[in-house]
């Protein structure tokens, strides 16, 4: 027996079972018929964006909705990948579990974690290009949904944190065998990969993440003040640095601009998660506003809020009827309510990842946090890899798939000749 949030729990049956993603005629029928009865917020003209999401443009996406979007065709294009649920600590796990395409002198096992308001969608282009061998080199990769996030169960329980999923993810890798591998992740999936690579460091070979947790305290703080000032003193490449980091003032107004879902999220989620489990038309404006202005902040003056600039309407309604199947798009928001006080009230985000741990940040022009290398070092004692790179913004894997896979191989390929060298 086990205790999870303060209930008791019987051993997990330690089966993988196959999954499909089959939906139901009834849900389809059902949500037709609320897209066609939906009511729309009248947009202030020439308001764009700037207001969140326009509601005229809001209208031409139902009509795709409704007439030219085919889940069944999308339902095809998920299941092309392998899926699999498992039960860890009372909690059914979704995965996607996939082998390299051809025989590789080295395969090596990576995690893979999505974040909000994404899925395991945002990785379906970089999924064939990790697998293919490069280099003698190509990655098994093991994708799961965050509990409470797509096809995995939600925790019944307060208190599923970071943390929790930290623990779950670890405990569902060594179920497939893999005691040691790279992790992989953006958005919560870089917090996730930070704690398990803080707490079982010696399960991580590599850590990539493409979102880079702020510190503005301590001797980083101290260092973003005087670098504001004097940036010669604190950065190799000023220029670059100013770019990432300043004028705070703007910074600062940006990420206010940007994260008023995140103060609702973390203090009353239900209360908004009621109106989005309710209404599809609300659910799909509450997410694509964020794949507009979280891959280009600029994107806030576009009629279309940029929305199909990086990705097809296809794509991005397919990762809206993830949330709406499963009904589980409050819970996915109680992740915050769960999370961000810990980030507020331990020293989890001011502790690095210990040098045991190669690490590696890809930087993105357009991504919500940066930091330029020499805070960076702050995070993660042993960053073997930074790289700028030339485009992309909050949902790399989604926009730049393979800059990505590049950047995560070029960074399997040091640490796996480092750790030969000291054999």
């Amino acid at each position: 027996m086990k205790i999870y949030a303060g209930q008791l729990l019987p051993k997990d049956p330690e089966t993988i079972n196959k999954f499909t993603v089959n939906i139901s005629d009834a849900v389809l029928n059902d949500l037709k018929n609320r897209l066609e009865s939906a009511r729309y917020v009248q947009p202030l003209s020439d308001s764009q964006f700037s207001y969140g999401f326009n509601g005229d443009y809001l209208k031409q996406v139902v009509d795709y909705w409704l007439t030219k979007f085919d889940w069944r065709k999308q339902e095809k294009e998920l299941n092309k990948f392998n899926h699999f649920k498992t039960q860890i600590n009372g909690i059914d796990i979704h995965f996607i579990h996939v082998k390299p395409s051809k025989p590789a002198k080295t395969v090596v096992p990576l995690l893979a974690i999505h974040g909000w308001p994404g899925s395991v969608l945002e990785y379906y282009k970089a999924l064939p290009m990790l697998i293919e061998p490069t280099n003698d080199i190509a990655f098994e990769v093991i994708l799961p949904s965050i509990p409470g996030y797509g096809f995995s169960e939600a925790p019944h329980q307060p208190g599923f944190s970071i943390i929790s999923a930290a623990n779950i993810f670890v405990k569902l890798m060594k179920r497939l065998g893999y005691n040691q591998f790279f992790v992989h992740g953006g958005d919560w999936g870089s917090y996730i990969s930070k704690v398990i690579a803080q707490t079982y460091p010696q399960n991580v070979i590599g850590l990539h993440t493409t979102l880079q947790q702020q510190q503005f305290d301590g001797m980083a703080g101290l260092k973003i003040m005087i670098g504001a000032y004097f940036p010669r003193l604190i950065y190799a490449e000023p220029d670059k640095a100013i770019e990432k980091l300043y004028p705070i003032k703007e910074k600062l107004y940006n990420g206010l601009r940007e994260s008023g879902y995140a103060h609702i999220q973390a203090t009353k989620p239900d209360t908004v998660g009621s109106a989005l489990v309710d209404s599809p038309v609300g659910l799909a404006a509450y997410i694509l506003e964020k794949f507009s202005t979280w891959t280009d902040l600029n994107n806030v003056h576009k009629p279309d809020g940029g929305l199909t600039k990086k990705f097809t309407l296809d794509q991005l309604l397919t990762n809206v009827m993830i949330y709406w199947v499963t009904g589980n798009v409050a819970s996915s928001m109680r992740f915050y309510k769960e999370t961000v006080p810990i980030l507020f009230t331990t020293d989890i985000n001011r502790i690095p990842v210990s040098a045991s741990v190669p690490a590696a940040v890809a930087d993105f022009p357009s991504e919500l946090g940066r930091l330029p290398i020499e805070l960076a070092r702050y995070q993660y004692e042993n960053l073997v890899q930074y790289t700028d790179m030339p485009r992309g913004g909050h949902f790399a894997a989604f926009e730049e798939p393979k800059l990505v896979v590049d950047d995560i191989k070029k960074f399997a390929k040091t640490v796996l000749e480092l750790n030969q060298i000291r054999k």
